[in-house]
């Protein structure tokens, strides 16, 4: 009985010598690719896509964009930080704000510049004040209301979906980027005869005149 017992504890020991030998034997640098591939990666819209929400047909299917496909002030988009902000974006006079990637909140309300491209969805409304620029390309959802204002300009390169209404008012400026944009109204479209409205564009509603 004493001599099984020595050669179970034998086997024991050297099973766990070649296990240790094994975790030895990986190179620092295996180590810290398995780190790597551990650490979660936040989602670049700055990069090619196989099947995104918007973009244009290429050999290889449908893309969103790459570095360089924006025109205007979103040409620097895959400089742009991740938007890690709350549920109200807000920006306020001489704080512009540039952001890309995933976008979501409750309402937008600017008085400055903000350029956003990637995907926004927007749950409530967008307000563009006087001296207010929204620049976004890709494609925004906005399940509430868009009211830009005198003086105030919302510039789509991509595709605009409004669930509510859309409001320009006086002296109000809309416009369109890139030779596949679209805006599609759900609710009601109430232009003022003195807004202005620019670019190439798809109605899908039909309801921007």
């Amino acid at each position: 009985m004493k001599t099984q017992f020595l050669s179970l504890s034998l086997i024991a020991a050297l099973a766990f010598t070649s296990c240790q030998s094994d975790v030895n034997s990986e190179s620092p640098e295996e180590i810290n690719e398995v780190q790597k591939s551990l650490k979660e990666v936040k989602h670049d819209f700055n990069k090619i896509h196989e099947m995104p929400l918007t973009g244009v047909e290429g050999n290889g299917g449908f893309r969103l964009h790459e570095p360089g496909y924006f025109q205007g002030a979103l040409a620097d988009c895959d400089t742009y930080q991740h938007y890690e902000g709350g549920s109200e974006l807000m920006v306020i006079q001489n704080q512009p704000q540039s952001y890309h990637g995933e976008v979501e909140v409750n309402n937008i309300k600017l008085n400055e510049q903000l350029n956003i491209c990637g995907t926004v969805m927007v749950h409530n409304d967008v307000k563009v004040n006087y001296a207010g620029v929204f620049n976004v390309g890709g494609e925004m959802i906005t399940e509430g209301n868009v009211h830009v204002i005198y003086g105030g300009h919302l510039v789509v390169e991509g595709k605009l979906i409004i669930e509510g209404d859309l409001t320009l008012g006086n002296g109000a400026t809309l416009e369109f980027l890139g030779d596949e944009s679209s805006i599609e109204v759900l609710g009601n479209a109430k232009i003022h005869k003195k807004a202005n409205i620019g670019g190439k564009f798809k109605d899908v509603s039909q309801k921007i005149k």
